[in-house]
C-alpha cells in the first residue's frame, strides 16, 4: 500500500488538510480514527503508519505557530517590562523582577512559619554556643 513517494507539496497539503478538519474548519474536531478513515476514504495510498504521521505533523505545525502567535503577544509586555527594569523607583524595578520571575516560572513561594522554642545555631567548632579562641 506503500505507492509512489509523495512530494513535500503534497504531504504539506494532506497535513494542512488535516490541520484544518483538526482545528479550525470543524465544529466538532476530527478524531484520530475519523482523520484515519478520511485517508482511506479520500487518498487511499499510504500505509495507517503514515497517515498517523500527518496527524502528528499537522500537530506539530499547529503548536508551533500557536507559539509564534503566544510569543507575538507576550512580546509588548516583554519589552513593557524591560523598560521598567531601568525606572528610577527601586520598588518599581523590584516589582518588575518579581513579575519576570513569575513569568518565566521560577515565582518565589512566600511560606509563613509559625516557630515555637528556642533555635540554637552553631557556628564551625562552637559548642553549646561557647567560641573556642
Amino acid at each position: 500500500m506503500a505507492g509512489e513517494k509523495l512530494s513535500t507539496v503534497e504531504v504539506q497539503q494532506r497535513v494542512d488538510k488535516c490541520m484544518e478538519l483538526r482545528y479550525y474548519s470543524a465544529s466538532t474536531p476530527i478524531l484520530q480514527k475519523q482523520w484515519i478513515d478520511y485517508c482511506h476514504e479520500n487518498y487511499g495510498d499510504k500505509s495507517e503508519q503514515q497517515y498517523h504521521a500527518y496527524w502528528a505533523k499537522a500537530r506539530d505545525k499547529y503548536e508551533e505557530n500557536w507559539r509564534g502567535k503566544l510569543s507575538k503577544m507576550l512580546d509588548p509586555a516583554m519589552n513593557e517590562l524591560f523598560s521598567l527594569l531601568a525606572d528610577d523607583d527601586p520598588k518599581i524595578r523590584q516589582r518588575t523582577v518579581d513579575q519576570i520571575m513569575k513569568y518565566s516560572g521560577n515565582d518565589i513561594e512566600k511560606i509563613e512559619a509559625k516557630i515555637e522554642g528556642n533555635i540554637t545555631l552553631k557556628w564551625g567548632d562552637e559548642e553549646d554556643g561557647e567560641n573556642e579562641e
